[in-house]
């Protein structure tokens, strides 16, 4: 715990049982802003349900989870959507549409979480697109191109809203070691170009140090 800074999201003593079986056991947790956490373990051992916990998909039997100091249950409906539409969830299995091009599952999160005006949302879209070299593929749909192009449009769509914290479930699954170091390198790139929070989890040891 670094007693100079207070952390962005806190675990305090969180347990979550499915049926018989308890997945976290009186977990704490700090997460600083600016910073990159990396939870590391084997599958099934709860990392993806400490990550539920953060957008509120699981509630947590007992303990709490902060952010900014404050119990995320005890949040009112504005202060609840304000600290969501904070966070991004980059999901394990890319998460896009098929019917969708590249282009528009990247712009997706724009036109249905914001108000922003057509040429606005394309414009932050394309940025996005063009910082993940995805420019010739915008108009091609997820399968038409590689699993590693796909990876990076789940990242450019995960990066659109300008979020605070970025939740990278398992981002270098199903990946060759030659692909998980480009898309690790990708993650660790971005974070540095854009300081967001980032929060990760992985059983790539020890490819996932050098992020963190």
């Amino acid at each position: 715990m670094d007693a100079q800074r207070e952390p962005i999201i806190e675990f305090k003593g969180v347990v979550k049982t499915f049926g018989d079986r308890t997945i976290l056991d009186g977990v704490d947790m700090s997460i600083y802003e600016g910073e990159v956490t990396t939870l590391i373990g084997l599958s099934g051992t709860g990392k993806s349900v400490t990550l539920k916990h953060i957008i509120g998909m699981l509630k947590p039997d007992s303990g709490q989870i902060l952010y900014q100091g404050k119990a995320i249950d005890q949040m009112d409906k504005k202060e609840w959507n304000d600290y969501i539409g904070k966070i991004s969830y980059m999901f394990q299995n890319n998460a896009l549409f098929d019917s969708l091009t590249v282009f528009e599952n990247v712009a997706m999160p724009l036109k249905y979480t914001t108000k922003l005006p057509k040429k606005e949302v394309a414009e932050k879209a394309m940025a996005r697109i063009e910082q993940t070299e995805l420019t010739e593929v915008a108009d091609k749909y997820p399968s038409e191109i590689s699993g590693g192009m796909q990876k990076r449009a789940a990242l450019a769509r995960a990066l659109v809203t300008d979020p605070q914290i970025v939740l990278f479930d398992e981002p270098t699954t199903g990946q060759d070691p030659i692909r998980k170091n480009a898309i690790l390198g990708m993650v660790a790139e971005y974070q540095k170009k854009l300081g967001f929070t980032a929060v990760l989890i992985s059983h790539e040891i020890p490819d996932v140090f050098f992020i963190s």
